[in-house]
């Protein structure tokens, strides 16, 4: 069609550029619609898809009124304007522009970390090419116009082209949650408390996962549910009876919630685990993760559940390179994985990032991404770098703390000490021990002071065990006598078990096995 020269215009942008300090990207059009113009913002013709494009790749709702535009560019970190400063121009007619001035690009790049540039449309991209290019020094990418005069592309295929803004940004392309669950759907992992997903086996299976291995936790698992099989039963476990079982997991703090909790709910839920995620947040021991966990699985609550696995899974997607155990960084993966979270599977897509995690992108080594279902959207895949990320930080150096433990035996009995209530382990029955290392001299003196006589003393060798934050190195001492002193049984915090009661009834730490070991000797 002809265009009427006579209604030719010379006309100066007249809408000014919107970015902050944030903005990761800059988008460029060529020069404003009648529209855009009449309204004051950019892309306000009606049948423009960039708003509906963009707020679907980002997983958001579609930005309607001017105000909701900008918060919507500013929160995601994008920057928009044109190429042309002021221009002749029929209409809104890319065709008709003549005498174009360029504008200066340089406020926007000098104010804010612009990592990529992108021209909307083959217009823009040639008018930047011609005259700004040069000038700023920078490549921009062309991506296929959301003009309602590209009828050749579909929003599905403009979609397809501009998840590329992705990358810069460091967000999670929409639709990536179905692909997990497709990939989940034939490799799930089959495991007891995924059989029957109460808000009970869920709630137990995930506690004890906490910093121990899955195959761990199996046979530790089925115990449970044989002896607490609900929170009624955990509520009324005795103490003893309640380390026992978990004895060999570590930790012992995360069994005292768990029981703690269950009186909560018995007190103030009338026994019912709740489905409110707020109040599942509000019971002992249950942080944002585990509430997530049991509100999606148990409840199909569309919640996140943010563990090391979708730390580690999504800074390789989106090659986040802030510290993982930063607050910051770890909020803003949390908003990337709700992000791609499908609501109709919440529950599955979380144990979908579990399964990932576990098996494909793994913590220590190499990845296995040619079997992951993300791999084409992975920048840390792109650039061979996944062993990059997550970036931590330098690990402070363990304290080194030196233990001598006695194994003490008497007749058929076998000496425990209770440690204080606060502290590590505490609160646990333990093979008695005193900082340092022992002279002769000192341990000598030591067992007076114990008003243990008449004993026979064996060294048992070294150990080693390693906590989170500190590393004990021991020397084990056997000592066996036929009887000892009452003074010292008549204290709360000793006592004299038969090898068949400490196998039964008392959990001794795990820091302690190489020595308890020597129990069973011969």
């Amino acid at each position: 069609m002809k265009l009427d020269e006579t209604k030719r215009q010379k006309i100066i942008h007249p809408i000014p550029p919107l970015y902050d300090k944030d903005s990761k990207i800059l988008i460029l059009g060529s020069f404003p619609s009648v529209k855009s113009r009449e309204e004051a913002f950019f892309y306000g013709h009606k049948q423009n898809r960039f708003w509906k494009l963009l707020a679907g790749i980002l997983s958001e709702k579609k930005p309607e009124t001017v105000e909701e535009k900008k918060d919507f560019l500013h929160r995601n970190c994008i920057a928009v304007w044109d190429v042309i400063h002021s221009c002749d121009i029929i209409g809104s007619s890319d065709s008709s522009i003549r005498n174009v001035v360029p504008n200066d690009l340089s406020e926007i790049l000098e104010s804010a970390d612009i990592r990529q540039i992108y021209c909307n449309g083959a217009k823009s991209y040639e008018y930047y090419r011609k005259y700004q290019e040069k000038e700023t020094g920078r490549k921009a990418k062309k991506l296929p116009s959301t003009s309602p005069a590209n009828a050749a592309f579909s929003i599905e295929k403009l979609t397809n082209e501009w998840k590329e803004i992705c990358g810069p940004l460091q967000v999670a392309p929409a639709g990536i949650g179905g692909v997990l669950l497709n990939w989940y759907d034939y490799n799930a992992r089959i495991l007891p408390w995924r059989s029957d997903p109460t808000p009970y086996h869920v709630w137990i299976s995930e506690i004890m996962l906490q910093q121990t291995r899955v195959e761990a936790v199996k046979k530790y698992y089925d115990r449970w549910m044989e002896s607490l099989p609900d929170v009624k039963a955990l509520a009324e476990v005795p103490d003893d009876e309640l380390m026992k079982l978990w004895e060999g997991l570590g930790y012992y703090n995360r069994a005292r919630n768990l029981k703690a909790a269950a009186v909560q709910i018995m007190e103030e839920f009338d026994g019912e685990i709740p489905s409110d995620y707020s109040k599942l947040l509000s019971l002992r021991g249950i942080g944002e993760y585990t509430a997530g966990a049991i509100a999606s699985i148990a409840f199909g609550i569309p919640e996140s559940a943010v563990d090391g696995n979708a730390l580690r899974i999504f800074s390789r997607i989106l090659a986040e390179d802030g510290e993982i155990n930063k607050t910051s960084v770890k909020k803003k993966i949390t908003q990337e994985v709700r992000r791609v979270l499908p609501e109709e599977r919440p529950g599955d897509f979380n144990q979908a990032l579990m399964d990932l995690g576990s098996s494909i992108c793994i913590p220590n080594g190499e990845p296995f991404c040619e079997n992951c279902p993300w791999e084409s959207i992975c920048k840390a895949h792109k650039y061979g770098q996944e062993t990059d990320f997550p970036v931590k930080a330098k690990k402070k150096q363990r304290k080194i703390e030196k233990k001598a433990v006695f194994l003490i035996e008497v007749s058929d009995k076998i000496i425990l000490h209770k440690r204080p209530e606060k502290g590590l382990l505490s609160g646990l029955w333990e093979l008695p021990n005193l900082d340092g290392e022992l002279s002769a001299k000192e341990l000598s003196e030591q067992m007076k002071k114990w008003e243990i006589g008449d004993y026979m003393i064996e060294p048992l060798g070294e150990g080693k065990h390693i906590f989170s934050h500190v590393e004990w190195q021991m020397r084990g001492y056997r000592i066996q006598m036929r009887d000892i002193s009452e003074k010292l049984l008549e204290k709360e915090e000793w006592i004299a078990v038969s090898r068949e009661d400490l196998e039964e009834k008392y959990a001794i730490p795990s820091a302690f096995e190489c020595y308890r070991k020597q129990i069973y000797r011969g």
